[in-house]
């Protein structure tokens, strides 16, 4: 039960096998798209401390399940409060936005053409010319650090449709990154 009393006290759902947290609250950061990472890296690194199963191992089962459940959620809220991508997303489904009919909305017709155009260039460029390939890599970045910047202009006015189309910008445009990254890297 102390285990219990202790995440209880971390004001989130602390239900275990309960399908949703607040990773803002488990991190006790604001609910914006701007997050501090050193802040989230310390509270990540503390709550791990505090609540990871092998300090449980000679607990009751329950406390030992409930420590690996919440070792789990503290686990899976680094890893999307810790990537824009995922962090958008959730920002997005908190507010309760249709990510599904988001999708089908698509993104603007210019974006589709530019991310066209880059996806082309990619696909024509040898691998072996790193110059070239680093070159369409901070130009592909450049797009995205725009569809991150339009990200959290939309979630501060509270324009969920405006912020949901740059969220898809910003899953093509991280998707292209990766694709574009020279390899070896």
């Amino acid at each position: 039960m102390r285990l219990w009393r202790e995440f209880h006290g971390l004001n989130v759902n602390a239900t275990a096998g309960a399908t949703a947290r607040d990773y803002f609250s488990l991190f006790q950061l604001e609910p914006d798209f701007s997050v501090d990472e050193a802040a989230l890296e310390r509270a990540y690194h503390s709550l791990l401390s505090q609540f990871h199963p092998d300090r449980y191992a000679g607990k009751a089962q329950f406390e030992q399940r409930v420590a690996a459940q919440f070792c789990a959620d503290i686990n899976s809220g680094y890893r999307v409060l810790s990537d824009a991508v995922l962090r958008a997303e959730y920002l997005l489904t908190r507010a309760g936005v249709d990510l599904v009919k988001a999708e089908r909305e698509g993104v603007g017709a210019a974006f589709l053409m530019t991310q066209i155009m880059l996806r082309e260039r990619l696909e024509e460029m040898p691998p072996s010319d790193g110059q070239a390939r680093e070159a369409l890599t901070e130009e592909i970045r450049g797009y995205y650090q725009t569809s991150c910047g339009e990200f959290a202009a939309a979630v501060g006015d509270a324009a969920w449709s405006e912020a949901a189309r740059h969220w898809q910008e910003m899953c093509f445009l991280s998707k292209l990154l990766d694709d574009a990254r020279p390899r070896g890297y």
